[in-house]
């Protein structure tokens, strides 16, 4: 092989092997994308069951809020019949 082809030889080694490399990278690339896109999703999923949680947690203590004010209205009335038999 002339010094010429050989000169043509490893230039085209070198451009693949930076075509290599360049796939190499891409490669990565997108499974951190990929990474990060799962890691959203699962935080996408925890964010709405706290949400779930929330929602569950108001609704017990607005339950609790109006047996509550019942209990008072009732206490009120029987103390205003109370005050009225005076």
């Amino acid at each position: 092989m002339d010094k010429e082809a050989k000169q043509m030889f490893e230039l085209v080694l070198q451009k693949l092997d930076n075509m290599e490399g360049k796939q190499d990278s891409m490669e990565r690339k997108l499974d951190e994308m990929y990474l990060i896109q799962r890691s959203l999703e699962e935080n996408i999923k925890v964010t709405r069951a706290e949400q779930d949680k929330m929602t569950y947690i108001l609704s017990d203590i607005q339950g609790k809020v109006t047996k509550l004010t019942e209990k008072v209205d009732e206490h009120e009335a029987v103390i205003e019949q109370i005050r009225a038999i005076k």
